[in-house]
């Protein structure tokens, strides 16, 4: 396929997350379908690909699933020689690249829920269409909705559980007995538990937001993500704003080949002066900062809280 529209006779290549070519001018990678490629808040991207062909002068061709190609051909716009396709029928035709998703509105019963998350110690943040009730970057309740609906516990399943068994039971009880559990997990020096190896871009954020002057800001603003979360602990990294000096800050956790595309894509939605990727000093990538180095993204360390 691959050849027949470039005119020209393709040798695989190995990649490890994909299907790769090579030809004389180009380096070509077909893309997984999001069901064949993992959780489906993280599959390989351009960011993967674009490490992945590492120093190779070569065009990088990125035939995408119809399902994804249109967000990576809006991010490849920041790079060079890198295009992006999908398929059409027995071909391949260049992507459209799409718009970023509009932020909902919370509505005004949904915002009146901040000062009661406030009472548990809680941050809250717009959360893609709901307001969360944050402690150390962890979920413990949102409200949502025209009506501001409410729901509290830790994570999808817990919330639910929480309204089949307790949902007689006082919500400021119940939310501060939220937030005092994850206190006690998510500090540091405790013990492994599933809640304080999960969601750690969030806790390294929620440690900025306290202290911005560990980022060198004066006062972080924190941003809903790109689109609806799939997963509550998934690892998509989070966003932060410093207004004084407009600067734009996305905490990651671990190595995620995405992180410089998604970078983009936040500082398409804000338009900051700077942009810069936080991650802990255990998990800068070399090939992730000379990434964002070529998007004309900084990129900075700080110690996790674990």
């Amino acid at each position: 396929m691959i050849g027949r529209h470039f005119g020209s006779s393709p040798e695989p290549v190995p990649c490890p997350f994909a299907a790769a070519v090579v030809d004389a001018d180009r380096v070509a990678v077909l893309l997984p379908d999001t069901d064949d490629a993992g959780p489906p808040s993280r599959t390989p991207g351009i960011g993967s690909v674009l490490i992945w062909a590492g120093h190779d002068d070569r065009d990088v061709v990125v035939v995408a699933p119809i399902d994804t190609a249109a967000r990576l051909a809006r991010q490849a716009d920041v790079f060079d020689r890198l295009s992006v396709w999908t398929l059409s029928g027995a071909t391949i035709e260049p992507a459209v690249p799409a718009d970023l998703a509009i932020v909902p509105r919370l509505s005004d019963n949904t915002l009146a829920h901040a000062d009661f998350f406030a009472s548990a110690g809680a941050v809250a943040v717009d959360d893609f269409g709901c307001l969360v009730a944050e402690v150390e970057g962890l979920e413990i309740g949102r409200a949502s909705g025209d009506d501001g609906d409410l729901e509290i516990g830790i994570g999808t399943t817990d919330r639910e559980l929480h309204s089949y068994v307790h949902g007689n039971s006082d919500p400021a009880e119940s939310l501060h007995r939220a937030a005092a559990l994850i206190r006690s997990i998510r500090r540091p020096g405790a013990p492994g538990h599933p809640l304080n190896r999960r969601g750690r871009q969030r806790w390294l954020r929620s440690v900025a937001h306290r202290d911005p002057r560990l980022v060198g800001a004066v006062e972080l603003a924190m941003l809903p993500p790109l689109a609806a979360r799939v997963l509550q602990l998934g690892p998509e990294p989070s966003a932060a704003l410093d207004r004084s000096s407009s600067t734009l800050y996305l905490f990651s956790v671990g190595i995620d080949p995405e992180l410089v595309p998604d970078a983009t894509d936040y500082r398409r939605r804000h338009r900051p002066a700077r942009t810069v990727v936080v991650t802990t000093v255990g998990d800068r990538f070399g090939a992730t900062v000379d990434l964002a180095s070529g998007a004309g993204i900084e990129s900075m360390t700080m110690n996790g809280p674990w």
